[in-house]
């Protein structure tokens, strides 16, 4: 049952990201999938060379960030897995994946997609965590 309330909820948000046009009609029986993971980065945690960037990124489990169609105010939350991955089904178009604010991070840099209808679209959302580490 649990399953199924999941699908439920990605065909939902294809329905929405979708639209209402004819074509977009089509988009949501053909959806396109967007997998990804999130990760928290607290800076380095050790010396380093002068001009040398050091981030170390971690699995950042249960990250909230929202998705929205390029050009359309409407937004999800979406909360990633105990692993920090995610999985969407999502019409074709061009997407923002915000980080939010939550414990430890004020949030990070926004990330633009392109889903494709019957294709995966791979896509790492990262976090800028606090305190930093210089």
């Amino acid at each position: 049952m649990r399953a199924h309330v999941g699908t439920v909820t990605a065909l939902s948000i294809a329905a929405l990201a979708a639209g209402s046009s004819p074509q977009a009609s089509s988009e949501a029986r053909d959806p396109g999938r967007l997998s990804g993971a999130t990760q928290i980065s607290y800076g380095c945690p050790g010396p380093q060379r002068e001009g040398e960037t050091c981030e170390r990124w971690f699995s950042f489990a249960h990250a909230r960030f929202q998705v929205a169609r390029v050009g359309v105010t409407a937004a999800r939350t979406i909360t990633s897995d105990r692993r920090g991955r995610f999985t969407l089904l999502l019409g074709a178009g061009r997407y923002r994946l915000t980080p939010l604010r939550q414990t430890h991070t004020n949030g990070g840099t926004v990330v633009v997609v392109t889903v494709r209808a019957g294709a995966t679209t791979w896509a790492r959302v990262r976090f800028e965590g606090f305190p930093r580490m210089l």
